[in-house]
């Protein structure tokens, strides 16, 4: 009896236990779900009042969400932007663009990036980049996208005050450019000038009195002066012949008829030559290849650079000794000067401002060519250049550039 009347109790017993646990799962799931509702009302609060705008689209790319921050920045409707009604705010010129990115993306699953022009409350159209990814369900499936587009107007003007900035810059050192070719134009132009003047007026006048002294030596021997006085006459005939000569080499210096009449390669072997003569510098100069159908403009171009270089070596390098070697390949000529001089620090700002490296730097730029400044202290110095054998100078008139320079 007590094990028949003890049955329904122990089942009554496990039903109020069981009852007491659904109640307590059930005010559990309550809670989480009551939690949940919470958590995404926050989210889509935060999401709503986000400082970007944020927006997500169904598979078929129409948008079923954007944010106010989409609303305040359009100034249209919400109803007005959702499906495809954001497309009437993309600027006309960018929304070809604009849809040739999204539409493949749908297609192909990928997040995209891109800069259009989208409609501001106040009417004008300011720059948005846009970045979209592909969401997925809890079940893999695909379910559109999710992305957030961003103000970037400052930053476009800013870009575009850059592109123009530089294209001043770029406009400014064309002209630079010009107005150097057109320098070392005039310079070439007075050297010749200045050449002429020392050679067929100075040179002519200094041989007139070398051959007065002459005469009035002999005049003098004639009425007995003394030897004293006529060896003095000899001497001041010596000075001026020497002059004579020194300006002479200062007119072919100046403007080098050699370089027109024994060509490129003996041109520089007798500047050498007579370099080496006169600084007791040892010069050695040779010559690989034809240089024979060079452009006149690139055989005085090459002979300058070589003459600056060397009036360098003489002039600052402290050196013994100087190789030039010059080089045809193809359609460039090379030539290189070396030296075994006291050499310099090539990071030193001042040193490379030198008025002979920026005349090498300026004509073989001039001529289409590159030059290669290679040294040391201590370690000598060794110019190279590329020059285009067909090189040609621009006149003024062909730069283009009559208002850079009166």
């Amino acid at each position: 009896m007590t094990s028949i009347v003890g049955t329904p109790v122990v089942v009554l017993g496990i039903l109020v236990g069981a009852i007491v646990v659904l109640s307590v799962l059930l005010t559990r799931s309550v809670r989480a779900e009551r939690a949940l509702r919470a958590s995404g009302a926050r989210v889509r609060l935060v999401a709503d009042r986000a400082p970007v705008m944020i927006w997500t689209a169904r598979p078929d790319t129409t948008l079923d969400f954007l944010n106010h921050t989409c609303v305040e920045f359009t100034g249209r409707p919400l109803e007005q932007l959702l499906n495809e009604g954001w497309l009437d705010s993309v600027h006309p010129e960018d929304l070809d663009r604009c849809l040739q990115t999204y539409g493949p993306a749908f297609e192909a699953r990928k997040p995209f990036f891109m800069e259009y022009r989208v409609r501001h409350a106040d009417g004008e159209y300011r720059w948005l980049l846009a970045t979209g990814v592909p969401k997925y369900g809890a079940d893999g499936s695909f379910a559109g996208y999710i992305g957030c587009d961003v103000d970037i107007t400052e930053r476009r003007h800013a870009e575009d005050r850059i592109r123009e900035s530089q294209a001043a810059l770029a406009q400014s050192h064309q002209e630079t450019q010009h107005l150097a070719g057109r320098l070392i134009e005039a310079q070439d132009t007075e050297r010749a000038r200045i050449a002429r003047d020392l050679h067929d007026d100075v040179s002519q006048q200094l041989a007139g009195v070398s051959i007065a002294f002459s005469g009035l030596k002999q005049q003098l021997s004639e009425y007995g002066v003394r030897e004293e006085l006529q060896q003095e006459l000899v001497d001041l005939q010596q000075q001026t012949l020497t002059l004579a000569r020194n300006i002479r080499q200062l007119s072919h210096d100046l403007h080098p008829t050699v370089l027109r009449h024994l060509g490129l390669e003996r041109a520089l072997s007798s500047y050498c030559g007579e370099l080496e003569r006169s600084h007791g510098v040892v010069m050695r100069c040779n010559a690989e290849g034809d240089f024979t159908s060079m452009a006149p403009e690139a055989d005085l171009c090459v002979y300058r650079i070589a003459q600056e270089a060397l009036r360098n070596v003489v002039a600052h390098a402290g050196a013994s000794r100087a190789e030039v070697h010059l080089f045809r390949r193809d359609d460039d000529a090379e030539i290189t000067i070396a030296d075994d001089g006291r050499g310099f620090d090539a990071h030193d700002p001042e040193r490379r401002k030198g008025l002979g490296l920026v005349s090498i730097a300026e004509r073989a730029k001039l001529a289409g060519g590159t030059v290669r400044i290679e040294t040391g202290l201590n370690q000598g110095t060794r110019v190279h250049a590329t020059i285009p054998v067909r090189a040609r100078l621009k006149t003024s008139a062909e730069a283009g550039v009559d208002g850079v320079m009166a």
